[in-house]
């Protein structure tokens, strides 16, 4: 019996003797979905067989609950394994929109009081888990790839003019959604699933979980045969219906009882469901296919207008209503309707489908030559046709206390979870307190559900309010992704503070896992998420735990960003509302960044110490340190600091560690320029027989106060006179480290040094208008190179004395 023949696939699907009816579908087909509701209307079966992972069917009750609107997701959470660290991480998602097969099984299965059950392997089992994903990808149960690509897709694909295997599955089957054969239909899905089948490798099969999750869905299908009453409806995915049809269990049953997962309904959206956004099973463009569902059950009633019709002219009433510049005028509709039309009869459709609507549009719309890539126009109209609706579930759903309280708490702050469309909020947060409160609440679901929100831009927590910024902006949109990690943090507590303190107070308990209790910055960072999120609660733990670290860590590095965080978060306290939170801030910080700023002065000594391989790391300290203490009115004693930074200045240091000091001291007003410059000026002498010391003293200054060397003539005059006692061959070695030096230097300053320098050496206007156009770095490097190469010919060819008296 060759699978091509639908007839003998029929006789195999549908087994009157054993009242056994196998259903191959694909997922999210209105196709499928509607032969399916006339076939089980028409067996009647005692009990319908759906692949679904069997721990989710308690939810079934719950899907078929009163208020429930598509798109609607089952959800598994990660087991304990996966969350600490041993198992795949991702949450697991069989998603449910009004037109998917699996669904409409359930309705009619409900309605001719027949058995409902669920036949696939948990969600969690290792089967249901081995596909090839980033480990925090979500996890589908679905997985329809062998669909679209493989030798027999090519092959039917060429032979029918198809362009890929999503068209060519439109053409073949969702064209046949009004016919009225369901056996005929489901015999050409079961013979084209077979022959997919027949091309497929048996190792991969192995590999990838297949072969278990038939091993399942055979055995349950046996109990069903034992014990029900009447004909048994099989609703599988047609890639697994012809290893079910003639299965025979196995001696030994799949063991699934120990992996049952903690299982929940939530909302899902279109944009999730659209396999175009790397969803792995159904069609594209979802929404596209729910206007074709409520069409082909007539949900709309006896439309005048051709679907064809319907779609083109909404999206161009919403082109005109949000994208403008993309709206074409009526004509063009006129010609686009009939183009689609057109090229259905062509291609021996019913009625256009999504390909030919896309080509209709491209064709009569789109006059110019599309480049790399997509036309706006053609991705606008596929965000038209993928659809942005966001399902819901009625009150008093089976959902934990924080998704709803999160989700009341969004709207009292102005936020629209209508739609999973990403939207942008802008917030005054220092000057209108209920921007402040939204704004916390935000950072504080960053915290606790990553997906719902990004902050683009508004004041660095690290800089606080001398950010160049008093405005926040966000983007968020509620998506399956949010409700899944509220769902997996609702053990922490029902509100979203509860939680984000919560997660907080773990983070803090990880440090010290991780041999980090010490490390202030890291603690600071904990307490500026608190600080950002509003949390009050857990204010006293972070500031103990920041404390005591405050006192064990010995690296500067950490110490002094840690103080720039500090002195961030107690300015923002000043700037903002006071309330509760601030003003548990307020009282904490002053006495934790005293002992902080005194810690920093003890430890600084220790700098003498350091080589020129630690160097970097010291002045990344030195220049955090000058960012806190620039602040007029510091919230930390600075007198010790300035003791110990004038303890270095009479250090014998490393030379660039040195010229950091002196920079230092001039920005905090410990020495004025004169000074700074004569103390330069001095280093520079004293590493006058090793230049390379020399520059590096220079690229300490150049790192924190690049103006010092600018507005100081005599600096300028000793790095002059450095280089003149160093032949071409030494400048040419110091030239790698003078380039680093001066790219702290802006153009402006760069032109004042070579006005000074060209002063020094009689140049006019004139010589200095010529350097402009001297070549880069690297370029002069290699004519000095070629120079000395001609000098030394001449040497050797006897031209030295005539090159001595060359002028």
């Amino acid at each position: 019996m060759s699978v091509l023949d639908p007839a003998a696939t029929a006789g195999r699907l549908f087994d009157t003797e054993r009242k056994l009816y196998f259903f191959p579908i694909r997922h999210h087909s209105p196709a499928c979905a509607l032969h399916l509701r006339d076939a089980l209307r028409a067996i009647r079966p005692a009990a319908v067989l759906i692949e679904g992972p069997v721990d989710f069917e308690p939810l079934i009750a719950e899907l078929l609950a009163p208020g429930v609107v598509p798109p609607v997701a089952m959800v598994a959470l990660p087991d304990s394994e996966a969350r600490t660290g041993k198992g795949r991480s991702g949450t697991t998602y069989y998603p449910i929109c009004s037109h998917s097969p699996e669904y409409v099984a359930i309705q009619e299965a409900r309605q001719l009081g027949a058995a409902i059950r669920f036949i696939d392997l948990p969600s969690r089992h290792p089967s249901m888990l081995s596909d090839v994903r980033d480990k925090d990808q979500p996890l589908l149960p679905m997985r329809e790839t062998m669909f679209d690509r493989g030798a027999y897709v090519e092959a039917m694909c060429a032979r029918t003019g198809f362009r890929d295997g999503l068209a060519l599955w439109d053409g073949l089957f969702e064209a046949r959604a009004r016919s009225t054969d369901w056996r005929a239909f489901f015999a050409s899905v079961g013979a084209y699933c077979a022959s997919l089948r027949a091309a497929s490798h048996t190792d991969e099969l192995q590999a990838d979980g297949t072969q278990a999750r038939e091993a399942m869905m055979c055995a349950c299908i046996h109990d069903a045969i034992a014990t029900a009453s009447g004909p048994i409806a099989v609703v599988t995915g047609g890639f697994h219906t012809p290893a079910l049809i003639d299965a025979q269990p196995q001696t030994t049953q799949p063991d699934w009882t120990t992996s049952r997962s903690d299982a929940w309904l939530i909302r899902y959206d279109f944009r999730a469901l659209d396999r175009l956004n790397g969803y792995g099973a159904g069609l594209p463009l979802p929404g596209f296919y729910e206007r074709v569902w409520k069409r082909v059950i007539g949900a709309n009633g006896e439309a005048e207008s051709s679907l064809t019709e319907e779609i083109l002219t909404s999206f161009r009433s919403h082109l005109i209503a949000n994208e403008p510049a993309l709206a074409f005028p009526f004509p063009t509709l006129r010609a686009m309707v009939e183009t689609a039309t057109r090229l259905a009869d062509l291609r021996g459709l019913p009625e256009p489908g999504r390909t030919e609507l896309f080509d209709a549009v491209q064709s009569s719309a789109i006059k110019e030559e599309i480049e790399l890539g997509s036309h706006p126009l053609l991705a606008a109209f596929s965000a038209f046709l993928g659809g942005d609706r966001l399902g819901d579930l009625p009150p008093g759903s089976r959902l934990p206390p924080l998704i709803e309280r999160a989700r009341s708490e969004a709207r009292a702050h102005g936020l629209s979870l209508e739609d999973a469309v990403p939207k942008t909020r802008e917030l005054d947060i220092y000057r209108k307190p209920r921007h402040t409160q939204a704004s916390r609440f935000l950072h504080a679901m960053r915290l606790v559900a990553p997906a719902f929100a990004q902050r683009v831009k508004g004041p660095d927590r690290v800089h606080g309010f001398r950010a160049d910024t008093l405005m926040e902006t966000w983007t968020y949109a509620w998506s399956p992704a949010v409700e899944a990690s509220l769902i997996e943090r609702a053990a922490d507590g029902e509100t979203v503070q509860d939680v984000a303190a919560a997660i907080l107070i773990r983070r803090l308990a990880d440090l010290e896992k991780e041999g980090q209790r010490n490390n202030t910055e890291a603690a600071f960072n904990l307490l500026s998420f608190a600080f950002d999120a509003g949390i009050g609660g857990a204010a006293d733990t972070l500031m103990g735990a920041v404390s005591a670290a405050v006192g064990a860590d010995t690296l500067l590095l950490r110490l002094t960003n840690a103080l720039v965080i500090g002195q961030g978060l107690d300015g923002r306290a000043k700037a903002m509302h006071s309330d509760t939170t601030v003003r548990a801030f307020a009282s904490l910080l002053p006495p934790l960044l005293d002992r902080l700023a005194r810690r920093i002065a003890e430890l600084l000594p220790d700098l003498a110490a350091v080589d020129a391989d630690h160097v970097g790391e010291a002045t990344q300290c030195l220049a955090a340190l000058v960012e806190a203490m620039a602040d007029p009115r510091p919230p930390f004693p600075t007198e010790p600091l300035r003791d110990a930074l004038a303890q270095l200045l009479s250090a014998q240091l490393d030379p660039q560690l040195t010229g950091a000091v002196i920079a230092v001291a001039a920005l905090i007003g410990q020495i004025d320029e004169t000074e700074a410059g004569r103390r330069l000026s001095a280093a520079l002498a004293g590493a006058f027989e090793r230049p390379g010391e020399a520059i590096r003293a220079l690229s300490g200054v150049m790192a924190l106060a690049p103006q010092l060397f600018v507005n100081d003539s005599g600096v300028i005059a000793a790095i002059d006179d450095l280089f003149g006692a160093v032949d071409d061959q030494g400048f040419l070695a110091l030239l790698p480290q003078l380039r680093m030096a001066f790219a702290e230097l802006s153009p402006h300053e760069t032109d004042r040094v070579a006005a000074v320098v060209a002063a020094a050496h009689g140049a006019d206007d004139d010589d200095i208008a010529m350097l402009q156009h001297v070549p880069d770095a690297r370029v002069l490097s290699d004519h000095l190179a070629l120079s000395e190469r001609l000098r030394n010919q001449w040497r050797e060819d006897g031209l030295a004395q005539w090159l001595e008296q060359a002028p």
